[in-house]
Protein backbone atom coordinates (compact mmCIF):
# COMPACT_ATOMS: atom_id res chain seq x y z
CA UNK A 1 0.00 0.00 0.00
CA UNK A 2 1.31 3.41 -0.86
CA UNK A 3 0.66 6.55 1.10
CA UNK A 4 -1.35 8.99 -1.00
CA UNK A 5 -1.69 12.71 -0.31
CA UNK A 6 -4.52 14.82 -1.62
CA UNK A 7 -3.19 18.38 -1.25
CA UNK A 8 -5.63 21.07 -0.24
CA UNK A 9 -6.03 24.30 -2.21
CA UNK A 10 -2.70 26.16 -2.27
CA UNK A 11 -0.81 23.34 -0.56
CA UNK A 12 2.57 22.23 -1.92
CA UNK A 13 4.14 18.97 -0.77
CA UNK A 14 7.88 19.49 -0.31
CA UNK A 15 8.95 15.99 0.63
CA UNK A 16 7.38 12.57 1.06
CA UNK A 17 9.40 9.62 2.34
CA UNK A 18 8.52 6.00 3.08
CA UNK A 19 10.46 3.25 4.81
CA UNK A 20 9.24 -0.34 4.71
CA UNK A 21 11.30 -2.68 6.79
CA UNK A 22 10.91 -6.28 7.75
CA UNK A 23 8.10 -7.69 9.89
CA UNK A 24 5.49 -5.12 8.76
CA UNK A 25 7.61 -2.20 9.97
CA UNK A 26 6.19 0.82 8.12
CA UNK A 27 7.06 4.50 8.38
CA UNK A 28 6.00 7.36 6.15
CA UNK A 29 6.05 11.11 6.57
CA UNK A 30 5.48 14.09 4.32
CA UNK A 31 6.01 17.82 4.78
CA UNK A 32 3.98 20.50 3.02
CA UNK A 33 3.65 24.25 3.42
CA UNK A 34 0.44 23.73 5.47
CA UNK A 35 0.82 20.45 7.35
CA UNK A 36 2.85 17.42 8.35
CA UNK A 37 1.59 14.04 7.26
CA UNK A 38 2.41 11.27 9.74
CA UNK A 39 1.90 7.56 9.26
CA UNK A 40 -0.83 6.02 11.40
CA UNK A 41 -2.49 2.65 11.50
CA UNK A 42 -6.19 1.80 11.52
CA UNK A 43 -6.74 -1.12 13.85
CA UNK A 44 -10.40 -1.68 12.97
CA UNK A 45 -10.05 -2.77 9.33
CA UNK A 46 -7.19 -5.08 8.31
CA UNK A 47 -4.55 -2.91 10.03
CA UNK A 48 -4.24 -0.55 7.07
CA UNK A 49 -1.86 2.38 7.10
CA UNK A 50 -2.78 5.95 6.21
CA UNK A 51 -1.49 9.52 6.46
CA UNK A 52 -2.68 11.55 9.43
CA UNK A 53 -2.72 15.26 8.52
CA UNK A 54 -1.39 17.54 11.27
CA UNK A 55 -1.58 21.32 10.62
CA UNK A 56 1.72 23.16 11.13
CA UNK A 57 0.12 25.20 13.93
CA UNK A 58 -0.15 21.97 15.97
CA UNK A 59 3.56 21.08 15.54
CA UNK A 60 5.90 22.38 18.23
CA UNK A 61 9.20 20.79 17.22
CA UNK A 62 10.75 18.01 15.15
CA UNK A 63 14.00 16.50 16.40
CA UNK A 64 16.17 13.42 16.33
CA UNK A 65 17.36 11.96 19.60
CA UNK A 66 20.15 9.43 19.95
CA UNK A 67 18.82 6.40 21.76
CA UNK A 68 20.31 5.53 25.09
CA UNK A 69 22.19 2.25 24.92
CA UNK A 70 21.26 1.06 28.44
CA UNK A 71 18.03 -0.72 27.47
CA UNK A 72 19.62 -2.48 24.50
CA UNK A 73 22.61 -3.48 26.64
CA UNK A 74 20.24 -5.02 29.20
CA UNK A 75 18.41 -6.89 26.43
CA UNK A 76 21.77 -8.06 25.10
CA UNK A 77 22.93 -9.27 28.51
CA UNK A 78 19.64 -11.11 29.04
CA UNK A 79 19.97 -12.79 25.64
CA UNK A 80 23.58 -13.77 26.41
CA UNK A 81 22.63 -15.19 29.80
CA UNK A 82 19.57 -17.13 28.65
CA UNK A 83 21.19 -18.33 25.42
CA UNK A 84 24.37 -19.38 27.21
CA UNK A 85 22.65 -21.26 30.04
CA UNK A 86 20.18 -23.06 27.78
CA UNK A 87 22.93 -23.91 25.27
CA UNK A 88 25.09 -25.34 28.05
CA UNK A 89 22.22 -27.42 29.45
CA UNK A 90 21.20 -28.63 26.00
CA UNK A 91 24.72 -29.66 25.00
CA UNK A 92 25.54 -31.18 28.41
CA UNK A 93 22.36 -33.25 28.21
CA UNK A 94 23.12 -34.32 24.65
CA UNK A 95 26.61 -35.50 25.61
CA UNK A 96 25.34 -37.29 28.74
CA UNK A 97 26.84 -35.01 31.40
CA UNK A 98 23.39 -34.09 32.74
CA UNK A 99 20.37 -36.34 33.16
CA UNK A 100 17.24 -35.03 31.51
CA UNK A 101 14.17 -36.24 29.71
CA UNK A 102 15.48 -36.10 26.16
CA UNK A 103 18.39 -35.58 23.84
CA UNK A 104 16.80 -32.92 21.70
CA UNK A 105 19.30 -30.45 20.23
CA UNK A 106 18.22 -27.12 18.76
CA UNK A 107 20.00 -24.17 17.22
CA UNK A 108 17.75 -21.59 18.90
CA UNK A 109 19.71 -21.18 22.17
CA UNK A 110 22.95 -20.67 20.26
CA UNK A 111 21.22 -18.20 17.91
CA UNK A 112 19.89 -16.26 20.92
CA UNK A 113 23.41 -16.16 22.39
CA UNK A 114 24.89 -14.88 19.11
CA UNK A 115 22.04 -12.36 18.81
CA UNK A 116 23.01 -11.06 22.25
CA UNK A 117 26.51 -10.46 20.91
CA UNK A 118 25.22 -8.61 17.82
CA UNK A 119 22.51 -6.39 19.39
CA UNK A 120 24.85 -3.75 20.93
CA UNK A 121 26.59 -3.23 17.60
CA UNK A 122 23.33 -3.10 15.61
CA UNK A 123 21.78 -0.55 17.99
CA UNK A 124 24.81 1.75 18.18
CA UNK A 125 24.11 5.30 16.99
CA UNK A 126 20.41 4.67 16.27
CA UNK A 127 18.28 7.81 16.40
CA UNK A 128 14.59 8.31 17.08
CA UNK A 129 12.64 10.90 15.09
CA UNK A 130 10.35 12.79 17.48
CA UNK A 131 7.55 15.10 16.34
CA UNK A 132 6.41 17.10 19.36
CA UNK A 133 2.78 18.16 18.93
CA UNK A 134 0.71 20.49 21.10
CA UNK A 135 -1.28 17.46 22.19
CA UNK A 136 1.00 14.47 22.22
CA UNK A 137 4.05 13.13 20.50
CA UNK A 138 4.86 11.04 17.42
CA UNK A 139 7.97 8.87 17.47
CA UNK A 140 9.66 6.80 14.84
CA UNK A 141 12.20 4.40 16.26
CA UNK A 142 13.81 2.59 13.31
CA UNK A 143 14.12 -1.15 13.53
CA UNK A 144 17.47 -2.71 14.32
CA UNK A 145 19.55 -3.12 11.21
CA UNK A 146 22.80 -5.01 10.94
CA UNK A 147 23.65 -3.87 7.43
CA UNK A 148 25.13 -0.45 6.82
CA UNK A 149 22.92 0.28 3.80
CA UNK A 150 19.67 0.15 5.81
CA UNK A 151 21.12 2.23 8.67
CA UNK A 152 22.27 4.88 6.20
CA UNK A 153 18.86 4.82 4.49
CA UNK A 154 16.86 5.66 7.58
CA UNK A 155 19.46 8.19 8.75
CA UNK A 156 19.15 9.92 5.36
CA UNK A 157 15.35 9.88 5.56
CA UNK A 158 15.44 11.44 9.03
CA UNK A 159 17.91 14.12 7.92
CA UNK A 160 15.90 15.03 4.80
CA UNK A 161 12.70 15.30 6.84
CA UNK A 162 14.44 17.58 9.36
CA UNK A 163 15.65 19.84 6.54
CA UNK A 164 12.15 20.02 5.04
CA UNK A 165 10.63 20.85 8.43
CA UNK A 166 13.20 23.58 8.94
CA UNK A 167 12.36 25.00 5.48
CA UNK A 168 8.66 25.38 6.40
CA UNK A 169 9.50 27.11 9.70
CA UNK A 170 9.23 24.28 12.22
CA UNK A 171 11.80 24.32 15.02
CA UNK A 172 14.22 21.42 14.55
CA UNK A 173 17.17 19.99 16.45
CA UNK A 174 19.48 16.99 16.38
CA UNK A 175 20.52 15.65 19.77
Amino acid sequence: MSFDITPQVGEQVYIQREFRGSHSHVFAMAVSNQALYLSAQKFAVNDTWYFKRVPLAEVVEVRTVTQRPLFMLLVSLLMLLIGGVVSFQMLATAYGYLDSGGNRVSGWPIAIFVGGLVVPFASRGRKTLVVQLRKGKFKWRPQLAVDKKTRELYATIQHELLLACKAVGIRTSEV
